[in-house]
């Protein structure tokens, strides 16, 4: 955290006068606490704490803080310092080239899932329809329904979570990005909310084991369990949700679910038992590993 005035006895560091010195003290002290990119998230934390843009912080380094900003970056610094995410300090996160607001009742967005989302766009511009109706399961803050309806003007989404928390964040971005008409918050488990079938499912759901989850590094401990924990071999909400699918898709349909690179094949078995006659495939991440588990009827 920045410095202030020591008691006697202790350590002096002096307190920060002007804009760029609070920024370079918050970077030493991420960096020390073995915090990553610590420039950048110090740069974050800075113009979070005095509510500027980036513009307004390259153009401000010189400004002298008042006493209450110190304090006031100090406390979101000791928030960083205790593992909770940046994006929940800040309340937003980037996703597919959108800017969505979260909170600590949702899953944040990670670009691993942006395969996801390239997959499902891919596969809706090869449908021969007028409409296209998909399903995201597990929708959290709703990155994936959103990303998929600001891509896909002739789509309705409809966004499923368990939890009224979640679909009050969805909410929110659906309100953000002017999608309110084409996305549709359901709550309920899995694909129950569902009335009707659909052409898409799509889903990221918890799918870490539940003995892993407390070895977990201390930011990603601060986000829902609901949304990691798998049970007890991380795939028993992928199973239920596979059993369920075939009732919920239309035929020539497709599901696509963000799956832990080790559950491939396990995944691909659970996929063939309920789907026997779909081309069923994994497709790789960034890194090479296999991510996105795609059954198409």
């Amino acid at each position: 955290m920045i410095a202030r005035p020591q008691k006697q006895g202790q350590e002096h560091c002096d307190t920060p006068r002007t804009v760029r010195q609070a920024s370079v003290q918050v970077a030493a002290t991420l960096k020390r606490h073995g915090i990553p990119d610590s420039n950048l998230e110090a740069e974050v934390l800075v113009r979070h704490a005095l509510n500027w843009d980036r513009a307004q912080f390259y153009a401000s380094l010189s400004e002298s803080l008042q006493p209450a900003s110190v304090d006031h970056v100090q406390a979101i610094t000791s928030h960083r310092l205790s593992g909770e995410p940046l994006a929940y300090i800040t309340g937003h996160r980037e996703f597919y080239g959108l800017e969505l607001s979260v909170n600590s009742a949702v899953l944040i967005p990670r670009q691993e899932t942006e395969l996801l989302v390239d997959a499902a766009l891919d596969y809706a511009r090869t449908l021969d329809t007028e409409s296209i109706t998909i399903a995201d399961v597990g929708t959290g803050s709703g990155a994936i329904a959103v990303a998929l309806a600001a891509h896909l003007p002739n789509a309705q989404v409809f966004a499923i979570d368990s939890s009224s928390d979640a679909l009050t964040v969805a909410e929110q971005n659906r309100r953000k990005h002017g999608l309110v008409d084409r996305v549709c918050p359901l709550q309920g488990d899995l694909l129950a909310p569902l009335q009707h079938s659909v052409d898409i499912i799509v889903s990221n759901p918890p799918y870490i084991s539940s003995d892993l989850i407390a070895g977990l590094s201390p930011e990603v401990r601060h986000e829902p369990r609901q949304a990691l924990d798998g049970g007890k071999d991380g795939r028993e909400v992928i199973r239920r949700l596979l059993r369920q699918a075939p009732s919920k898709l239309n035929a020539g349909g497709c599901a696509l679910i963000e799956i832990s690179p080790e559950q491939s094949d396990a995944a691909h078995k659970t996929a063939r038992e309920q789907f026997p006659r779909a081309d069923i495939s994994v497709l790789n991440d960034l890194l090479g590993l296999p991510r996105c588990l795609v059954v198409r009827t």
